[in-house]
C-alpha cells in the first residue's frame, strides 16, 4: 500500500511593489514514523510557485508545492495543500508643501506642489489640490487637501497623507544673502558675500526709495567641522525697517576641507616568492604649519590609504603600479584628493655578489669571437637569483609573467671582426633557453648568423631594468 505522508508549506508575504522572495516559501515534512511520512532515503524535496498576481485586493495567491522526485511520489499517498502568499499594503507618504500668499492677492495656480515617498514609479500617483475656502490672515492657515490619483491602485497602499498649510500674510519683503565659502587655512573674502533686496512687485518686495542695504558679518569659527557658520545681513536705513515684515534668515558660511595629496610610495623588494607588503603613502598639502605627526597626534588625522592595483598580489619580477585608494583615512580639516600612484619594482638578488649578467664562455667585456661553422654553437648562459642567492629555476619569474624566454638582436654591424677566440659546442640549437644545472642556456647556432659581422643582443627578463645585453662576434 501507499505509504501516507504530508508537505507543509508555509505561508509567506510581500509589500505591494517589491519582488517576490527567493526562494518562494519554506516547507517541509515531518519525520517519518512506522508507516507514515516520507522516507529519508527517498530525499523528497518542493519547488514552490504562486498563482499570478500583484495586487493587494487580488490576494492571498495559492502557493504550489511541486514535489520531488517524481519516481518516487506513486509510493505515497500524499497530503500537499500549498499555503497562501499574501500581498501587503505599502506604506507610502504623501507630502504636500505648505504654500502661502499675501492677503488680497489670488491663490496662485497651482494652489501648492508635493511629492510622494515610496510609492511605485509605474503606477504614477500624482495629486491635486484644493483648499478650506476663507482669505483673511486670522482665519488662516487653511488646510491644504491633496486628493490622490489613479483610484485604482491606492488600495494597494497605507497611505500617509496629512496636507499642508495655506498661509494668507501681511506685507512681506525678503533680503536675500548669497552663501559662501572659503577653504580651510585660508582668509575670509572681502566683501564676506552678496545680497540683495527681492524687487518689489504686487504688495511685495523693498521699495526702491527707501534704499534699504546690508552689511554682512559671520559667526566665529575656523575649522570645517564647526562650519557652516551663520552670515548675519544688518540692514540700514534703521528709520525704514519698521515698514515691513522682513524676512532675513541670512545665509551659511561654510570651511571647506583642504587638498591632502595621497602618494603612494614607491618601493623595491628582491625576489623571495612573496607579494610585498606593507605599502605606504605620503600626504602633502598641509597648511597653517600643520603636519601629518602633529595632526595625527592631536586626533585631527588618522586612519591609513588602502591600496589597489596589481602590486597587490605581484611576487614575480617586475614592475608594478601600486595604486592608493582612500582607506580609513580620515581628517577633520582635510580630504584627500588626487590620489598619486606609485611604483613597486620586484628585483633580482644576487649569485655570489654578482648582478645579472652573461656567463662564461661568453665574455661580459663583448671580446668573444666565433667562427661561423655547420654544426657549430654557442652557448648564452646566464644565471639570475632570489633574495636568498639561490638560482631561479621558475622560467615565470625569469622571463615574464608567460614565461617565454626571449631573446632580442638590438644591432649587427659589418666590419672587421677580431680573431676568432671562442670555440663553439658541436651540439643541437636550441629553440629557446632551457634550465640546467642552475644556469639558463641557449645553444646559438653559428649559421643563423652572418660572418664578419659584430652582434649585439639582450635577453629580456621579467624585471626590465635587469635585461642583459652581450656582444659577440662572428668569424
Amino acid at each position: 500500500n501507499r505509504r501516507p505522508a504530508s508537505w507543509t508549506t508555509n505561508d509567506n508575504s510581500k509589500t505591494y511593489g517589491d519582488q517576490d522572495p527567493n526562494p518562494l516559501t519554506t516547507g517541509g515534512t515531518v519525520a517519518p514514523g512506522t508507516g507514515t511520512g516520507f522516507l529519508v532515503a527517498d530525499g523528497v524535496t518542493a519547488a514552490y510557485s504562486r498563482a499570478g498576481g500583484e495586487t493587494v485586493l487580488g490576494g492571498p495567491y495559492h502557493i504550489s508545492a511541486t514535489l520531488a522526485p517524481a519516481a518516487v511520489l506513486s509510493n505515497y499517498a500524499i497530503t500537499n495543500t500549498g499555503a497562501s502568499f499574501t500581498i501587503n499594503t505599502r506604506p507610502a507618504t504623501w507630502t504636500t508643501n505648505a504654500n502661502s500668499k499675501t492677503y488680497g492677492e489670488v491663490d496662485p495656480n497651482p494652489l501648492t506642489t508635493g511629492s510622494g515617498s515610496n510609492f511605485v514609479a509605474a503606477d504614477s500617483v500624482t495629486a491635486t489640490y484644493n483648499r478650506t475656502a476663507g482669505e483673511t490672515v486670522l482665519g488662516g492657515p487653511y488646510h491644504i487637501t491633496a486628493t490622490l490619483a489613479p483610484a485604482s491602485v491606492l488600495s494597494n497602499y497605507s497611505i500617509t497623507n496629512g496636507g499642508g498649510s495655506f498661509t494668507i500674510n501681511t506685507r512681506p519683503a525678503t533680503w536675500t544673502t548669497n552663501a559662501n565659502s572659503k577653504t580651510y587655512g585660508s582668509q575670509d573674502p572681502n566683501p564676506l558675500t552678496t545680497g540683495s533686496g527681492v524687487p518689489p512687485a504686487s504688495a511685495t518686495g523693498f521699495l526702491v526709495a527707501d534704499g534699504v542695504t546690508a552689511t554682512y558679518s559671520r559667526a566665529a569659527g575656523e575649522t570645517v567641522p564647526g562650519s557652516p557658520y551663520h552670515i548675519s545681513a544688518t540692514l540700514a536705513p534703521a528709520g525704514v525697517l519698521s515698514n515691513y515684515s522682513i524676512t532675513n534668515v541670512g545665509a551659511n558660511f561654510t570651511i571647506n576641507k583642504a587638498h591632502l595629496t595621497v602618494t603612494a610610495n614607491d618601493k623595491t623588494k628582491v625576489f623571495d616568492n612573496t607579494p610585498y607588503s606593507p605599502f605606504a603613502t605620503t600626504l602633502s598639502g598641509f597648511v597653517n604649519g600643520e603636519t601629518d605627526s602633529g595632526l595625527r597626534s592631536a586626533g585631527a588625522l588618522s586612519g591609513a590609504a588602502a591600496f589597489t592595483g596589481d602590486a597587490i598580489s605581484a611576487y614575480l619580477p617586475g614592475t608594478y603600479t601600486i595604486t592608493p585608494t582612500i582607506g580609513t583615512l580620515a581628517a577633520t580639516n582635510y580630504d584627500f584628493i588626487p590620489f598619486t600612484n606609485g611604483k613597486l619594482s620586484i628585483t633580482y638578488g644576487t649569485c655570489g655578489g654578482s648582478v645579472p649578467s652573461i656567463l662564461p664562455p661568453i665574455n661580459s667585456d663583448g671580446t668573444s669571437v666565433y667562427q661561423r661553422k655547420g654544426g657549430s654553437t654557442i652557448p648564452v648562459k646566464f644565471q639570475v637569483c632570489d633574495a636568498f642567492g639561490n638560482p631561479i629555476s621558475n622560467p615565470a619569474a625569469v622571463f615574464g609573467p608567460n614565461g617565454g624566454a626571449t631573446i632580442t638582436m638590438l644591432s649587427a654591424v659589418r666590419g672587421t671582426v677580431d680573431t676568432v677566440n671562442e670555440v663553439g659546442v658541436n651540439t643541437i640549437p636550441d629553440a629557446g633557453f632551457r634550465y640546467s644545472g642552475g644556469q639558463w642556456i641557449f645553444n646559438m647556432a653559428t649559421t643563423n648568423l652572418t660572418a664578419a659581422t659584430t652582434y649585439t643582443f639582450r635577453i629580456n627578463l621579467a624585471y626590465d631594468p635587469s635585461s642583459i645585453t652581450f656582444k659577440i662576434g662572428v668569424k
